[in-house]
């Protein structure tokens, strides 16, 4: 059945803050991690099977509340300006109620995050931020068989992961409790001076227009890393590299990456120099250290060069990324020159690499996002067809993490097959 077929009714509206935004907060400033921020949208889509409330409770419930903790987040409901400022005009933030002809499960268990894929609104995941409005886009989405899903866009120039993942918890803590009145979300609105704006930037659309244009068709693949597996593979890096208590998000990504480029190798039958790059949240690593509640882009990159055929192991990568977490913690690497600098090596505008990116967002209480009605059975996100990327979620029952990868078609067959995956994975799709 194709997606149009699927829609039954569909209804917009803008929800704005239930506060008035005080004149003396009408400007919020971006720091400059913020400005070399790509504008795309980090999305987040929570699915919930068996709500105890009817489509139209739902529906009120979280138009209340999110209009409720926009009233913090008031940049959320703004309007950016010029790369510089969001304008805090309480405008608004766009919100969809959807209704689909079909269970919940076949959308949730779509193995792509192509056309097919409903929870998010149209041309949201696919595609970058092209205006400097609707900064944040919410899709209600009702199935035929009463379960529902609820898409969370957020632009990635206002957001990081971790800002994200506050704004819909402090959202479900609010519907969930909406009695409760010492409720009240408290982000900080800090990133500006701790990383001035500058008024000197190279020109992003370079950038933009590369990711728009990149010619690789993606297919979507999900594992499960179950912890008893994820502690054989720590295990097997501490054994060769002597490193203690490896993280598993190193491990896995260490994993992932070498399964990735051997099967490139192999469907190109020579070998390219590779590069594995990871987000890392910078609040911990500041000195001193930055709250979790500090909204905006607080993140940097470390990276793994791959130059030959023999650095291709798992300890190899795991060895590098502890080394370059170190240095960073040692080095000034959050100075505004070495974040544009870092940046810019990690877009995918060189042929030098081949590129290979890690993003994580275990750790994050996003399988506990209760509005209400429970918790959800599965949270997904969606990835922009960049080459070869991948995100890694805790998975709901706690039992490990969830991958979900982005794989160039040329050489998907090699990689889904490949023997030392397989060891540690159990594919979803």
């Amino acid at each position: 059945m194709a997606a149009a077929s699927r829609l039954v009714s569909f209804a917009e509206k803008i929800i704005k803050p239930n506060r008035a935004t005080p004149l003396s907060l009408g400007r919020y400033n971006l720091s400059i991690n913020d400005q070399i921020m790509v504008p795309f949208y980090l999305s987040i889509a929570a699915f919930y099977p068996n709500p105890s409330k009817t489509p139209e409770q739902v529906s009120n419930i979280l138009q209340n509340s999110l209009s409720k903790v926009l009233s913090s987040y008031y940049p959320f409901a703004g309007t950016l300006r010029d790369n510089t400022f969001v304008d805090c005009n309480d405008r608004g933030a766009k919100f969809m109620n959807v209704r689909y002809d079909c269970p919940m499960s076949e959308i949730a268990n779509l193995p792509d995050t192509g056309p097919e894929y409903l929870p998010f609104a149209k041309g949201i995941h696919d595609s970058l931020l092209l205006g400097d409005e609707d900064l944040l886009v919410v899709q209600l989405s009702h199935f035929n068989c009463g379960g529902l899903a609820i898409g969370t866009s957020i632009s990635h120039k206002i957001a990081d992961g971790c800002t994200t993942s506050n704004f819909i918890s402090d959202w479900a803590s609010i519907a969930r409790d909406d009695e409760e009145a010492n409720i009240i979300p408290s982000p900080q609105m800090i990133g500006s001076s701790i990383f001035p704006p500058s008024t000197n930037l190279p020109s992003t659309d370079i950038y933009t227009n590369t990711i728009v244009n990149v010619p690789i068709e993606n297919i979507k693949r999900r594992y499960l890393f179950s912890n008893s597996k994820l502690e054989m593979l720590k295990s097997q890096v501490t054994s060769e590299t002597g490193l203690q208590n490896p993280s598993r998000v190193d491990v896995l990504s260490a994993l992932i990456y070498k399964c990735a480029v051997t099967a490139a190798r192999a469907q190109a039958n020579s070998f390219k120099p590779s590069m594995l790059t990871l987000a890392v949240n910078l609040r911990p690593i500041l000195d001193p250290p930055v709250a979790t509640r500090a909204i905006g882009n607080m993140v940097s990159f470390i990276k793994v060069e791959t130059t030959s055929v023999d650095e291709i192991t798992i300890a190899r990568v795991v060895r590098e990324l502890r080394k370059a977490k170190d240095e960073f913690k040692k080095e000034d690497h959050v100075n505004a020159n070495k974040l544009v600098a870092l940046h810019s090596e990690n877009l995918p505008i060189s042929n030098e690499f081949e590129t290979y990116r890690s993003h994580s967002m275990c750790n994050f209480p996003l399988n506990n996002l209760d509005f209400g009605w429970g918790k959800p059975n599965k949270v997904t996100i969606p990835l922009i067809g960049v080459g070869f990327c991948f995100f890694l979620l805790d998975s709901p029952s706690g039992d490990g993490i969830e991958a979900i990868v982005a794989v160039p078609e040329t050489y998907v067959t090699q990689f889904e097959n490949n023997k030392e995956l397989l060891q540690f994975a159990t594919p979803m799709n």
